[in-house]
């Protein structure tokens, strides 16, 4: 038990001394007006302009709002200053900032390294300056939670470490890199599972996957699961990229999410296609039924052609990969998968990696004409 003890304390210790600085923005889609913050396992250091410092104790919280163009400060008793931007920071590496959005209500969430707030058009804005590996280790929490191979964790780092360098100028106006919503990856704080994440993302510390013909990361996404089959990009995206071609997935067909079924009022069913160009022949009995054995494209009704894509988010879908048939009165959707289908099946990944594949091999499995190397993020912010 000692022993476990010690190799977790030198992971930390390895963890906090990696990785570049990068800025997330936290709780990016809310219009976050009042936080209440805590100092967690360890005091705080707050700093402002003008030298200013304040100590939260361990176990103590401070609240912030935003008044009147700055950020107002209040301690439990007593006002404690008013800023334009303000940090907040562990006075040593173990400590953590938690922070509860108030208004909104919101869950409250521990972040490592540095919080920094400031002003930004009627909200507070929450940007986490933090280490890479710290960013990535939260990131495979977040997106695919705990209780995954060691092999699976280390392809998962890769993945996201490969999506960061892809990405890392996406918000760069906003004065951040990245958000913690989905399409920026999916960040919700520190990485509560020491065991295997953190050992994953270090020991693939800098290793991402790159495109053979332009030696660039590629565009590294991931869904929940595809159904057995996953999609070309262009038929999500319209970019057709070499590495995000359809491939043949058994191993996720047997796993929670391959499987979905929906049912739908006929009328209304009908009314969506009337929105979308069909033209009803009262004079002829329209079969509305079409079979998706392989992914298809295009829904087809008459001479009426929709996009699949469409009607998934048309109807709040899980995936796109689905079947149609009318069973008294209804339109039933019969679907597999879910999530666009495109890149790495989480699912049928966790299922390779309980089956004994290497991290390689899933990576490359679901990405092809790909190589699997060494890059620094340094290279990506210039």
């Amino acid at each position: 038990m000692k022993k476990v003890f010690l190799c977790i304390i030198l992971l930390l210790s390895l963890i906090r001394a990696s990785g570049a600085d990068i800025r997330i923005s936290l709780f990016n889609n809310h219009q976050v007006s009042s936080v209440v913050v805590s100092a967690w396992n360890g005091d705080l250091t707050v700093s402002a302009a003008d030298s200013f410092s304040y100590v939260i104790a361990d176990g103590q919280a401070i609240f912030v709002t935003l008044l009147d163009g700055e950020i107002l400060l209040m301690g439990e008793r007593s006002t404690i200053g008013s800023f334009e931007k303000v940090s907040f920071q562990g006075v040593d590496s173990l400590a953590l900032v938690r922070i509860r959005p108030t208004e909104p209500q919101l869950e409250a969430r521990n972040y490592e390294d540095m919080i920094v707030m400031s002003v930004d058009v009627n909200k507070i804005q929450i940007i986490n300056h933090i280490e890479e590996d710290k960013y990535i280790a939260g990131v495979i929490e977040a997106e695919v939670g705990q209780g995954h191979t060691a092999e699976f964790y280390k392809a998962k780092a890769i993945i996201c470490r490969t999506y960061l360098y892809m990405n890392i100028n996406r918000h760069r106006n906003e004065g951040f890199h990245l958000c913690d919503e989905v399409h920026c990856q999916v960040y919700k704080g520190q990485c509560r599972s020491r065991a295997l994440i953190v050992p994953a993302v270090l020991s693939t510390k800098n290793v991402v996957i790159t495109d053979r013909q332009t030696s660039r990361p590629i565009l590294a996404t991931y869904h929940s699961n595809c159904g057995g089959v996953t999609e070309a990009s262009q038929n999500v995206w319209q970019s057709a990229l070499p590495y995000l071609t359809p491939v043949v997935d058994p191993y996720c067909t047997s796993t929670p999410n391959a499987r979905w079924q929906r049912t739908i009022p006929l009328d209304e069913w009908i009314a969506f296609l009337v929105r979308r160009g069909f033209t009803p022949n009262p004079n002829v009995v329209t079969d509305f039924s079409f079979q998706q054995l392989q992914r298809a494209v295009n829904y087809r009704v008459g001479a009426t052609s929709i996009p699949f894509t469409q009607i998934r988010t048309e109807f709040n879908l899980r995936s796109a990969f689905f079947s149609v048939s009318v069973e008294d009165g209804n339109v039933v959707l019969r679907g597999r998968g879910f999530g666009h289908g495109v890149g790495l099946c989480q699912q049928g990944a966790m299922e390779m990696g309980r089956r004994g594949f290497k991290y390689n091999e899933i990576i490359n499995y679901y990405y092809r004409n790909v190589s699997i190397t060494t890059l620094d993020i340094a290279t990506m912010l210039r």
